[in-house]
């Protein structure tokens, strides 16, 4: 056996060498008995199950979509998560939860005084600089109240385990807690990747916690409201979390918004639905509270709702976590919660906070600067898009006088929390088992008169050995294994034993919502047209090549084919100049380059991978309203993407764009074909079907118009003409249908009696106007009885000009090789149907200011605008 053979087959855990209290292993090296199944499993593996196993967890992210966006850049990561759990007996959670708990119910007292009676300032438990000098305290909240008996309605805690193996805060997450979803969908994988284990495991459930989610959100609703309508707020689909935010709207049955898709009129928070407005009650909020009003709080902000602050303050919405929970998520605050647990609670912290000390009290400072190796020094306020930890060991003697010339400065701005070295848990890695620091997010929510704590978490993990745990951006995650001390009772997220119309989701569907699945069909329709076409030229190009002709005659007429259909491309994809501008005979000669820059340049307007980009973009943007199903075939379409980039697609450093070559439209095809089907079964005909459907109809119309109009106009000699009709056929999907009907050479009459004639081809232009004018008759907001639409009458308007047309005589009339009547007979279709689509977003679509990429402070810092055309 080779040495990397050898390697290989070597038990794991044979060089697990922990430093440090670890999770798994006891200081005498025993397994601890919770990890003792998953130590068993480990010990019958080898490195070859290992890369198994890593895989597995890498296909089935990849299948469900599960990604995370790096702040300012609105590059999409793929999520990391170890197949490994952290394992976590019954009774040491039980305390780690009675924990939670108690700190979730101190800290919704807090945040109750101090937008109350403020008496924790008055009695000197919180120093007034470090509350209301705090840019998370809004002013024009101060006494405004949840409905309820909390304040804090959803609440997150970063705990490590020390050295000695206790438990220990490192911070609270207040404002808009990220991860819950994150770590339902850890959970989903791991059960499949280690099925067997998970299910002898006794591993309690999640869904407890997301079952007391969704109720709470309709016990906060304003008084008097029977059945309130919620929407959960983001940030847009380029937001970091953005794959959380649709997880759980999908999840707790929720209207996913964004600003622009709310409006405050007369006193209340309204959805932009399509043809009305409907109220709201309650948001979830994922948007960091300064961007939610710019009326009142960021005048800068294009991503919030003007006016909602006074809707809060008048009582017609409740948004939770209210606006000003971020003043919570101040470091410094950890210094003083032990004296105010005993003030509030009368009872000591059930679990140790990390010394800290705010540096604005000189005692403290002179501690802290004295010796800033012992310490991790943070803002108060997070800074958007910054690493807002300093860590004291890490500097330089320049960077550590840096420090305290900027701690000196502004004293009150900083605080200091004492360095750990967190314990560590087993991780895979490519060399085998390795011991990497842990971090656990737990997750709590209001619950009646107290707080329910999910049973489980986020768990994260060191990405290299020696490296520090960093959040969601730079580390691997982890599910977390709370093990059941007695059988649980089956439930799910709707069998909580209770009439189930506590709250209903606002069920119009928002403008933006219905544009973006309108633009998926239309992107899916086009680039599915480009690839066939493009598909069809690398076709005859090899039919063609040197040494393939069995004449003169014929190479000939394939030179002057392969010539017409690279024109034709240009005219299609409008990618001018192309082959039919300036320096086109260069081009004609030598088309390679320009055919992969229309196949793979993602920044050019008309390109293949410009089309699927933005078909990714809006299905991001509507991932909500997409089925586990559709989902998959979306994520399948962008892997073949990756996978062909990967393989030789990409081109060389300074080339132009990016992406798939001419010679890997095959696999690209069968992506599109496989979202076209699914979403032709897959989904509900409602509203938004009807959308995706009319843009893919109308996409299509667009494009046979294009098609027929780029090679059908001109007269060539009969030999190249044949052969460009047959080729127009076989991009058009109805080579066949012809010839089985017509038994002959391709001809122009009955070509375009197939292609824009025919009731009964799926790929004939009367069929898609036909089926485009039902989608739009089930479209809301319909005109009054008898009438039309604008977008109705332009279509109709087209397709009575196709019914009376008399095909022979439009091709019958030739001036100067050019059909002038089947080319201006085209263009008045080409414009009516153009004049559709306008007609259908200005009536439908909500189009307000533009908005731009703004970064926030939060888990969640960055959005970005939706895809759109």
């Amino acid at each position: 056996m080779t040495p990397s053979r050898a390697a290989a087959a070597e038990p794991l855990l044979s060089r697990y060498r922990p430093d440090g209290h670890d999770e798994m292993l006891a200081d005498d090296g025993t397994v601890r008995a919770p990890w003792r199944p998953l130590s068993r499993a480990l010990a019958g593996m080898d490195l070859r199950d290992v890369r198994r196993q890593r895989a597995e967890v890498a296909r089935l992210l990849d299948d469900d979509g599960v990604t995370y966006h790096i702040p300012g850049t609105g590059e999409r990561r793929r999520w990391q998560l170890d197949p490994l759990p952290l394992v976590v007996a019954a009774e040491d959670w039980t305390a780690i939860a009675s924990g939670v708990a108690q700190r979730a119910e101190l800290l919704n007292l807090v945040l109750a005084d101090l937008y109350g009676p403020q008496r924790l300032l008055a009695e000197g438990l919180l120093p007034p600089r470090l509350v209301l000098g705090h840019p998370g305290f809004l002013r024009q909240l101060h006494g405004q109240r949840v409905p309820g008996a909390h304040q804090l309605f959803t609440y997150a805690v970063d705990l490590v385990r020390d050295r000695d193996g206790d438990p220990v805060v490192l911070g609270d997450r207040t404002q808009a807690p990220s991860g819950a979803a994150y770590a339902l969908q850890n959970r989903v994988v791991t059960s499949r990747v280690l099925g067997q284990l998970h299910r002898t495991s006794q591993v309690q459930r999640l869904a407890p916690y997301f079952r007391a989610l969704r109720k709470g959100l309709a016990e906060v609703a304003p008084a008097g409201t029977t059945l309130p309508r919620t929407v959960l707020l983001t940030p847009g689909s380029r937001n970091e979390t953005a794959f959380e935010h649709a997880f759980l709207a999908a999840r707790l049955g929720l209207s996913l918004v964004e600003g622009s898709d709310l409006l405050v009129s007369d006193g209340r928070v309204w959805l932009r639905a399509l043809g009305h407005l409907e109220p709201v009650d309650v948001i979830l909020r994922r948007v960091d509270q300064e961007w939610c009003d710019p009326l009142e709080l960021r005048g800068d902000s294009l991503i919030g709702v003007p006016g909602l602050v006074q809707a809060v303050r008048d009582g017609t919405v409740t948004v939770v976590n209210p606006l000003g929970s971020g003043v919570l998520e101040n470091p410094a605050l950890q210094a003083f919660l032990p004296d105010i647990a005993v003030a509030l609670l009368g009872q000591p912290l059930r679990l140790r906070g990390v010394e800290t000390r705010w540096l604005g009290r000189s005692d403290a400072r002179r501690e802290v600067l004295a010796d800033p190796s012992r310490w991790v020094l943070k803002p108060v306020a997070r800074v958007a898009g910054a690493d807002n930890a300093v860590i004291g060991a890490h500097l330089s003697a320049a960077e550590r006088r840096a420090l305290v010339a900027a701690v000196t400065a502004r004293p009150h701005d900083w605080a200091a929390q004492q360095h750990l070295d967190p314990a560590s848990a087993p991780t895979l890695a490519p060399s085998g088992v390795v011991a990497r620091q842990t971090l656990l997010r737990a997750f709590a929510v209001a619950d009646g008169e107290g707080y329910a704590v999910m049973p489980g978490g986020l768990t994260r993990v060191a990405a290299e050995d020696g490296a520090p745990i960093a959040n969601h951006r730079g580390a691997v995650s982890k599910d977390t294994w709370v093990l059941a001390g007695a059988p649980e009772r089956m439930t799910g997220f709707w069998m909580d034993g209770v009439d189930d119309a506590v709250e209903v989701p606002a069920s119009g569907m928002p403008s933006r919502a219905a544009e973006n699945l309108f633009w998926l069909g239309r992107y899916a329709e086009r680039a599915e047209g480009v690839a066939r076409l493009l598909r069809e030229i690398e076709d005859r190009r090899t039919e063609f090549s040197d040494g393939h002709a069995p004449s003169a005659e014929r190479a000939a007429a394939g030179t002057a084919c392969v010539r017409a259909l690279l024109q034709a491309l240009t005219q299609v994809t409008t990618t001018y100049p192309g082959f039919v501008g300036p320096g086109a005979d260069a081009l004609l000669a030598d088309p390679d380059d320009e055919l992969d820059v229309i196949a793979g340049d993602d920044s050019r307007p008309g390109t293949l991978a410009h089309a699927i980009a933005r078909l990714l973009d809006a299905a991001d943007a509507v991932r909500d309203q997409l089925s586990g199903d559709t989902w998959l075939v979306v994520t399948d379409l962008e892997r073949r993407v990756r996978l062909t980039e990967e393989s030789g697609g990409v081109r060389p450093p300074g080339a132009r764009g990016s992406g798939m070559a001419v010679g890997d439209i095959a696999t690209i095809l069968h992506g599109l074909l496989a979202i076209q089907g699914l979403g032709a079964e897959n989904m509900v005909r409602d509203a938004g079907w009807y959308f995706m459907d009319a843009g893919r109809r109308l996409e299509r119309s667009l494009q046979v118009i294009a098609l027929l109009r780029a090679t059908t106009t001109h007269v060539r000699d009969t030999a190249a003409d044949s052969l460009v009709l047959e080729s127009v056929l076989r991009v058009a999907e109805s080579i066949i249908t012809y010839r089985r009907r017509y038994r002959s050479h391709a001809q122009i009459v009955t070509l375009l009696d197939l292609l824009l004639i025919d009731p009964d081809n799926p790929r004939s232009l009367t069929y898609q106007l036909d089926l485009l004018g039902r989608d739009l008759r089930e479209l809301p907001d319909r005109p009054p009885a008898g009438r039309v639409s604008a977008t109705e009458r332009a279509v109709l308007e087209a397709s009575t000009a196709l019914r009376v047309a008399d095909t022979r005589a439009l091709v019958a009339a030739v001036d100067g090789g050019v059909r002038g009547d089947l080319d201006e007979f085209l263009a008045h279709l080409h414009t009516s149907l153009t004049r559709a689509g306008d007609d259908l977003e200005a009536r439908h679509f909500t189009h307000l200011k533009r908005q731009r990429a703004i970064a926030i402070a939060t888990d969640q810092p960055v959005w970005t605008p939706a895809g759109t055309p």
